[in-house]
């Protein structure tokens, strides 16, 4: 391996493990200020870590995630997502007219995106998107997407 090679993956090296315990405000300063090559290996970092050690990077660098999904496409993909987002759906409709009614399907749907992420269906970083969709939907009581 020639000087300028080791050099560099020695830089990256740096950034990965910087990147490991930084807090999401110093990432977000780091990249502000960084010039081209620098911020390429910050993004590429970013995306390792997504989908290993810090899954929870895709909520504050959305723009990131390699293969970006929603809830509307894994439902459509999987049937056993449509299943339980069917559940869910109608139990939040239910839920408008009477608040007692228990809210049904969520368990169901966060069990098969953590089935789907351990059958490699979907990464890390896709799952932690999903689950702060599922989060603002449950919320707001909002409707799925057929």
């Amino acid at each position: 391996m020639d000087e300028r090679t080791e050099q560099e993956l020695t830089a990256y090296l740096d950034v990965l493990l910087w990147l490991e315990t930084a807090s999401v405000a110093e990432i977000e300063g780091a990249l502000s200020v960084a010039t081209a090559p620098a911020r390429e290996d910050l993004e590429l970092g970013i995306q390792c870590l997504m989908d290993t050690d810090r899954p929870g990077l895709a909520n504050y660098f959305p723009n990131l995630v390699n293969r970006p999904t929603s809830l509307k496409e894994i439902r459509q993909k999987f049937s056993a997502m449509a299943q339980s987002m069917d559940q869910l759906e109608d139990s939040l409709r239910r839920r408008r007219t009477d608040p007692t009614y228990p809210l049904m399907g969520y368990g169901a749907v966060l069990g098969t995106l953590a089935k789907l992420q351990y059958l490699n269906k979907i990464t890390p970083s896709q799952r932690e998107l999903l689950l702060s969709e599922l989060a603002s939907l449950k919320g707001g009581g909002l409707r799925l997407d057929n």
